[in-house]
């Protein structure tokens, strides 16, 4: 599999949107999505037109663990959160990035090839804070054209 990568230090960020408790079994990232697109225009402060789909993972995580997802914006500052919105709080860190185009349905094979062959055949060692996909307004999760950025982060 060839998925172009490169090492990046992310700044800190400013993020607003919503979560829900899933695992990979009862995979529920389309409620929180469709939560947050129908109610992203409520934000008035967001500096870009990426979204982040960011996942935190309890510590040794196994894939048949829960685990908390989130659907969010990057905002300039936490002043005006529409109700019922949440804030996240981006860490400075660093991360290593692949640029994926496809569907999302096949998010599976490609996670399984990051973490299983990857990162060991390459000696990163994956640390404990977020990982997280950016991609466009536009995004379309079924289009075999849609283009996301996949955040790992490393020690």
């Amino acid at each position: 599999m060839n998925l172009p990568h490169r090492i990046e230090i992310i700044e800190p960020k400013k993020l607003i949107g919503f979560s829900i408790i899933t695992s990979f079994q009862e995979d529920k990232t389309p409620m929180v999505w469709r939560q947050f697109m129908m109610r992203r225009n409520e934000i008035t402060n967001r500096i870009s037109d990426r979204l982040f789909s960011l996942q935190i993972y309890p510590e040794n995580f196994t894939p048949n663990q829960s685990f908390t997802k989130y659907a969010l914006a990057e905002v300039s500052d936490f002043d005006n959160i529409p109700n019922d919105f949440e804030s996240f709080e981006l860490e400075k860190g660093k991360y290593l990035v692949f640029n994926y185009q496809g569907k999302a349905e096949n998010g599976p094979q490609i996670f399984s090839y990051i973490f299983q062959t990857f990162i060991p055949e390459n000696n990163f060692e994956v640390d404990d804070r977020p990982h997280f996909e950016i991609f466009g307004d536009d995004y379309n999760p079924s289009n075999e054209f849609a283009e996301e950025e996949i955040w790992i982060s490393i020690k």
